[in-house]
């Protein structure tokens, strides 16, 4: 992988929590126990915000699309190259839903929903082909196995009631969201370091 395109995977990332955290700045209203995330980009809850915070779920998705290709294409086997197929769908759904913002209704919950539920089978699909290759004791399988199961438990409490005082789901979104760049910057430096070099020319 080209230098300059393995950086998207770092890049990426920062583009969405620099325009996540403006479109904050621009809405004095939000709160993270009383939103979600998705109403930083609701038009009609401000437009500058909306159009900053939407523009940037679609320039990450779009960078990381980039990033995952170069990815798959330098796998060393099918297992590695299929592994990442779910965090392309993931990020399929998080591109759509800076198109379709809240103001598109039911279809902007589809595609949320779409995006919440694919990314932890993004990293458990990478920790199970991390098994089959016999990298049990692996940490980024480990990493990669247990991880999701912070965003299971936060959307799994919110939705349950264990939280109480979120009528909002932003936080359940964040978490989900930094697990993923987390997860994702982790790959980024592993390879950097070579220590995927068994997975990845």
């Amino acid at each position: 992988m080209r230098k300059e395109v393995n950086y998207l995977g770092i890049i990426g990332p920062l583009v969405a929590l620099t325009c996540i955290g403006i479109a904050i700045l621009l809405s004095p209203w939000f709160t993270w126990t009383g939103n979600a995330l998705s109403d930083l980009g609701r038009y009609g809850n401000g437009l500058p915000a909306a159009v900053v915070f939407n523009a940037g779920l679609v320039t990450t998705a779009l960078l990381m699309l980039v990033y995952v290709y170069f990815l798959i294409l330098d796998g060393k086997d099918k297992w590695t190259k299929l592994g990442f197929v779910p965090l392309v769908v993931a990020l399929v759904f998080l591109a759509l839903i800076g198109v379709f913002s809240e103001d598109f209704g039911v279809i902007h919950f589809y595609v949320s929903v779409g995006f919440f539920a694919s990314f932890p089978w993004s990293m458990w699909m990478t920790g199970f082909v991390r098994v089959l290759l016999h990298r049990v004791r692996d940490l980024f399988a480990v990493v990669s196995l247990i991880l999701p199961f912070l965003s299971v438990y936060m959307w799994g409490g919110w939705y349950g009631g264990l939280f109480p005082t979120l009528t909002g789901n932003a936080i359940p979104e964040i978490t989900t969201a930094l697990s993923a760049i987390g997860w994702t910057w982790s790959i980024w430096f592993l390879r950097s370091k070579g220590e995927l070099a068994e997975a990845f020319n």
